[in-house]
């Protein structure tokens, strides 16, 4: 982050103090302002952890800390992080603690980027089973509202990527119909309208719906339940 920081900055500063029509108060303040957004980035970024003692998991993130007890943790579970898709280097797999309410709470870096996740996420999962007490029960369908929100996240980010590809063929087709000679209902179909208004967002309402419904019961296995 600091290097990307460094590299960037001044070429985004350059023709903000290079144009002579923007006055030097508006250049100045616009600078400070970039200058403390970044300053509170890093130092958010170091600070950001997840803590693990025998009272509970402790999440400091970048806007604040949230703190669950183990008693209240319902599940501790590694999904597949939808950003991965679309940014290089993200992590593909996280880890995510769910209180009684079923919120879902991203452990901060606990993710297969910077740990083990599966070694991590067994230790998790044992001291969450050991510390949280013996008057602990699972809230009432609580891991099926889990399982379901999991399978929502997966649906959409496949969706995404299934209109995404016919979109794009849809853009080939597009352009060899304006050299060739079609019959009337395929070059309707390939018009503007109908391809990228019609078939992209149909593509994706079937893709995410078909997968959601195929996942909707089923979560993903977990390191120690192999």
């Amino acid at each position: 982050m600091v290097v990307a920081t460094v590299l960037s900055l001044p070429a985004g500063l350059y023709p903000l103090w290079t144009d002579g029509s923007i006055p030097p108060g508006v250049r100045f303040l616009v600078t400070v302002a970039l200058l403390a957004f970044f300053a509170w980035l890093f130092a958010a970024a170091a600070r950001a952890a997840t803590v693990a003692d025998r009272r509970g998991l402790r999440v400091r993130g970048f806007l604040g800390t949230r703190a669950i007890a183990w008693a209240d943790v319902q599940d501790i579970r590694s999904e597949t992080n939808p950003g991965s898709a679309f940014q290089d280097g993200a992590a593909r797999r996280v880890c995510c603690a769910y209180g009684s309410t079923g919120r879902r709470v991203l452990l901060m870096y606990v993710d297969d980027t910077h740990v083990r996740l599966d070694d991590e996420l067994a230790f998790l999962r044992r001291a969450w089973r050991e510390l949280r007490g013996p008057g602990w029960r699972p809230v009432p369908g609580l891991a099926a509202r889990i399982r379901r929100g999991e399978a929502r996240r997966l649906a959409v980010l496949m969706g995404v990527a299934a209109a995404v590809a016919v979109g794009i063929l849809a853009v080939l087709l597009m352009v060899v119909a304006m050299f060739v000679d079609l019959p009337g209902a395929a070059r309707v179909a390939l018009s503007p309208a109908v391809a990228i208004g019609v078939v992209v967002p149909a593509v994706f309402v079937v893709t995410a719906s078909a997968f959601y419904l195929r996942r909707r019961n089923t979560g993903e296995p977990q390191p120690d339940a192999r």
